[in-house]
């Protein structure tokens, strides 16, 4: 048991600043680039990506 009475009321949680909402918004659009690209490199047939990756 604690020795407290009365229990603190939890502490809310504090609003990210601006700063880094946008940068948290510019690391989820780098890795949404990152994905699309993949995505479309392994949606192209077996023999172009055998045929790209030797050029």
């Amino acid at each position: 048991m604690t020795n407290e009475l009365f229990h603190r009321p939890p502490r809310r949680m504090l609003q990210p600043t601006k700063d880094q909402l946008r940068e948290h918004i510019a690391q989820l659009a780098e890795e949404n680039i990152r994905l699309r690209a993949d995505i479309e490199r392994l949606r192209t047939p077996w023999w172009q990506r055998i045929f790209r990756r030797k050029a």
